[in-house]
């Protein structure tokens, strides 16, 4: 799976070029590059969704509330015919539909027409569960 370096539109509003930029808002990154829904938008949508529940924005059931929302379903994670789950970098194109966003360890990344797009390579992290819009695939 190709990487492409992508900030998710957070470019447009806040400097990205530095490490001290970095804000671990992999949550907002994700969500906006994988339905195209502006960066500040999904921020201040997930920042709602956060207050009504008591939690964090990142928080797994206010992304997941908000994707719900959208249309987006949780799917369960691809695995090989040794049961073992994939690794991001070796999910293909083929396998899921043209827009996703995956979980891997304490972090979510989009996937768009079978290229990675996040601010660092996480291919060679496990695939856990992932979503995608409408039915379940």
């Amino acid at each position: 799976m190709k990487f492409i370096k992508n900030h998710g539109g957070r470019e447009k509003y806040y400097p990205t070029n530095l490490k001290k930029d970095l804000t671990g808002d992999c949550v907002l990154r994700a969500v906006s590059i994988a339905t195209e829904i502006d960066y500040l938008e999904v921020r201040d949508s997930l920042f709602d969704i956060a207050k009504e529940l008591g939690r964090m924005p990142n928080s797994q059931i206010v992304y997941e509330t908000y994707l719900e929302s959208l249309g987006w379903v949780k799917n369960k994670p691809l695995r090989k015919s040794n049961n073992k789950k994939y690794r991001l970098k070796n999910i293909t194109k083929d396998m899921i539909p043209s827009r996703a966003i995956f979980h891997t360890s304490n972090h979510i990344a989009a996937v768009i027409d079978g290229e990675l797009h996040d601010t660092w390579n996480c291919g060679p992290w496990c695939a856990n569960s992932y979503y995608t819009r409408g039915e379940i695939k």
